[in-house]
């Protein structure tokens, strides 16, 4: 073999067999360096699409669908003909807070005149004759239970003055996609403050 000798600067003989694999190192080196900028690209890019596709917590959802829903719902609201689901759910879009299923029910149940029953002559969310926006400040959720795909949340509307009373509801969820949803609403039964812990 052959060696091919040419000096540095450093007056130290090297071989072409150094320079080449000095040559490659560098090569390696600049191939490492561009996957490493690549895959910080893509995770700069993705990280925020991967963060907004995860869900909100259970209570977070209730606490949001009751804000909203008893928000809407104390306005005046123009109810177009024909549009049962929009005068049910106020104009709310309930897709998405509450399942397909559930939507469903509650339709069904007003259509043949039933809903009196599901509710209890009340409103199937709060289980309540009325409510006021106002509500909506004095309102906690807490989860009572939660495994991967179904949850329980407690929602306790906390106030007190000389005509209210606190009252609490007990909202089943299930998860669907990356989504949690609402899939019933328990009756609060003889109890105003249920602890949610039936199965």
């Amino acid at each position: 073999m052959v060696a091919l000798e040419h000096q540095t600067s450093s007056r130290e003989p090297c071989t072409l067999d150094w320079h080449i694999a000095m040559r490659n190192q560098a090569i390696k080196s600049s191939g490492i360096r561009y996957g490493r900028t690549l895959l910080n690209a893509c995770i700069l890019t993705f990280f925020p699409f991967c963060t907004y596709a995860q869900s909100a917590t259970p209570d977070k959802v209730v606490l949001e669908f009751y804000t909203q829903y008893m928000s809407t719902c104390n306005q005046p609201f123009d109810r177009p003909p024909g549009s049962i689901s929009e005068s049910l759910f106020c104009g709310l879009d309930i897709d998405k807070y509450i399942t397909k299923k559930l939507q469903e029910k509650i339709t069904s149940a007003y259509n043949s005149g039933k809903y009196g029953y599901l509710a209890g002559d009340a409103d199937y969310f709060t289980h309540t004759q009325d409510f006021d926006a106002h509500l909506t400040s004095s309102m906690k959720a807490k989860v009572i239970k939660e495994d991967r795909n179904r949850a329980i949340v407690r929602l306790l509307v906390d106030i007190r003055t000389n005509f209210a009373k606190p009252f609490a509801v007990c909202v089943r969820l299930q998860r669907e996609g990356n989504n949690w949803k609402i899939y019933q609403v328990d009756p609060s039964l003889d109890n105003n403050l249920p602890d949610c812990k039936v199965s």
